[in-house]
Formats: structure tokens, C-alpha cells, sequence
């Protein structure tokens, strides 16, 4: 089907199958508890994801990601198939979860891919670097869970390289304070897991360095297509190349300290070969595309699905990252 009638088939199915199916399992799980909208509940309950996936160049299918087990075999995913004609590419992703710390070293200069955190959270990775319009600050990037300690996180706390997991101590190891953070929003939907935090004045960073993979050379165009290659480099797992498999996911439910929370509009990444695209301790990387430019910000992923059988990861459009948070690269 054409891409516009694949949006229109995700609206439509939203609708008429995944939020009457969300509302009657919340409201078999409230029951006990004082009245209260539905929709304040309904991105607590993991079930279906729906997205955009493709069959060839011009030709779409309507992606629907499971997150419960119990559901793979569903009346109402034989309702979406029924719906889509077809037309529909079915995955089994199981439960999503934000990317759990592992290890990296001290590193100076600052540079994509490095260990850092807040000093009262584990670990995770340095996105990129960032500036406020007409500002000379540099700002460091990763998500909301790594550096703002999923909203709990106060303006100017400080960051440590690594992060405490890693070795990482506040004071000596304080690379930067905390600046901004999305807050992450246990009712309704979220778009972004980000935050920004200042770096101290005159530490060393080096913002294109890529390592193997070469210079960043920008920010690429939106991604609204399947099959591209990127990569990416994490805390935990270095270098990793993947392919995109979905975009526009809607209804992603990830699980955090604070509780499970729906995001929408998220792009779904494989690992391109034997390899998962990232592990725990890689929230925050920045994902490339084949030309080594930014498109993505990964925030979660999740140990099943893919076609190696490695689990898919999670990002955040780069552009929405950046438009939210008001920054831009620094090149």
C-alpha cells in the first residue's frame, strides 16, 4: 500500500482495536480504585505498538510489535490482519525496557559514545554535543533517564565521565551540570527521553569524532523509509551497525524505574548481523545514518524480535530531540 494509506490504516487501527482493547484491560485493572480517566492509565498497559514498515521501495505495511506474550495469537491481531488485508508485518518484541549501564573508562577529551551520568544513576552514553541558539555554552546530550535520574534530578546537579557505575565520582569525575530535562510523563503519551546538561568551562571534547566509523557530519533527513543502515556507539557495546525496520511506531510501552510509559512516533532499529544493535548502558547513543549523520537519539530496546533473534532497539527522531529541547549540534 502507498504510505498515506498505511498512516491512515495506523490511525484507524489505533482507534477501533488497540485503544477499546487498552481501556477494557485498564478498566479491569482499576476497578478497585476511585473513578479516574482512562487516559491517564491507558500507556501503563503493554499490548500492541503500531508502526510503518516496507515490502519494497513504493510499497508499505502496517508494523504491529506485541508486548505481551499472551496476545501473539490474539483476536485482535487477526483483526488487524483482517483490517490490513494482509498487508501487515507481525513481530513478537516482548517487554521494552530503558538500557541498563555496563562499562566503559575515563576519557579526555569528551567524546560521542562515553560512559556518563548522573552521579546518582548507574551509567549510560553521550549522545552528542549541543548549543543553545546564539550561545557559547556547549551542552552534552543524552536522555532524560541517564542524566535527570528519570525526573527526580534538579538544575545543576552534577554529571560524572563515567558514569558511578563505571568508577565514575562526583567532584573529581564531574564533567558538566545538569541543565534541561524533558520530563518523562507517566499519564498519556511521551515523544522524547532527553536532556541536556552545560559542560565546565575549558574541558576538552572533540564533537565529530565517530572513532572508527569517521567524522559526524551533520543531521540527516528524517527517516520514512525501512531497510537503511546505521550505527551507532554506545557505553556498553561500541560500534554497532543496524538497520531500520519500522518508523512512526505509536503506542510503545518501555518500562522505567517511575512505571511503564507510552511513547509515539519512535523509530525501530535491528542489528544488521549476528549482533543486537545495543545492550544496556547504550540509552543515549547517537544513531547515524550511512553517511555519518544524526538521525536518531536510542533511549530503549528490548532482548526479543529482529530477524537474528537479538531484539530491537528504540530511538527518538534527532530532529524532534533538537527542536524540543532548542539546540543544535555543534559541528
Amino acid at each position: 500500500m502507498e504510505l498515506s494509506s498505511a498512516r491512515e490504516l495506523k490511525k484507524l487501527v489505533t482507534k477501533s482495536v488497540v485503544q477499546p482493547f487498552v481501556a477494557s484491560a485498564v478498566t479491569r485493572r482499576v476497578l478497585s480504585f476511585a473513578a479516574q480517566p482512562i487516559e491517564e492509565l491507558e500507556g501503563s498497559h503493554r499490548t500492541f505498538a503500531l508502526g510503518i514498515a516496507q515490502k519494497s521501495e513504493r510499497d508499505y505495511r502496517l508494523a504491529v510489535r506485541v508486548q505481551r506474550h499472551e496476545l501473539r495469537d490474539s483476536s485482535e491481531v487477526t483483526r488487524i490482519h483482517e483490517m490490513a488485508r494482509g498487508e501487515v508485518d507481525v513481530r513478537y518484541v516482548g517487554r521494552i525496557v530503558k538500557q541498563v549501564p555496563w562499562y566503559q573508562s575515563r576519557e579526555r577529551p569528551l567524546k560521542i559514545g562515553l560512559s556518563i551520568a548522573h552521579y546518582l544513576v548507574t551509567a549510560g552514553t553521550l549522545g552528542a554535543f549541543v548549543r543553545r541558539k546564539s550561545a557559547e555554552s556547549v551542552l552534552v546530550l543524552s536522555n532524560n533517564h541517564v542524566l535527570a535520574n528519570e525526573n527526580k534530578a534538579k538544575k545543576g546537579d552534577a554529571v560524572v565521565q563515567p558514569g558511578p557505575f563505571d568508577k565514575g565520582k562526583k567532584g573529581k569525575d564531574s564533567v558538566a551540570r545538569l541543565e534541561e530535562f524533558v520530563p518523562l510523563k507517566s499519564t498519556g503519551s511521551n515523544v522524547v527521553d532527553a536532556a541536556v546538561a552545560r559542560l565546565t568551562d575549558k574541558l576538552d571534547y572533540d564533537p565529530r569524532d565517530l572513532q572508527s566509523l569517521g567524522r559526524l557530519a551533520g543531521v540527516g533527513e528524517e527517516i520514512t523509509s525501512i531497510g537503511g543502515a546505521v550505527a551507532k556507539i554506545g557505553r556498553t557495546t561500541g560500534l554497532r551497525l543496524g538497520r531500520v525496520t519500522a518508523f512512526e511506531v505509536d503506542n510503545l510501552v518501555v518500562t522505567y524505574g517511575i512505571g511503564n510509559l507510552r511513547f509515539d512516533n519512535q523509530i525501530e532499529i535491528e542489528g544488521a548481523d549476528t549482533l543486537s544493535f545495543s545492550e544496556g548502558g547504550d540509552s543515549g547513543s547517537l544513531i547515524v545514518d550511512d553517511a555519518q549523520r544524526a538521525v536518531a537519539l536510542l533511549f530503549a530496546g528490548g532482548d526479543h524480535g529482529g530477524s537474528n533473534g537479538r531484539g530491537l532497539t528504540y530511538a527518538t527522531p534527532i530532529d524532534r530531540v533538537l527542536t524540543i529541547l532548542k539546540v543544535n549540534m555543534v559541528s
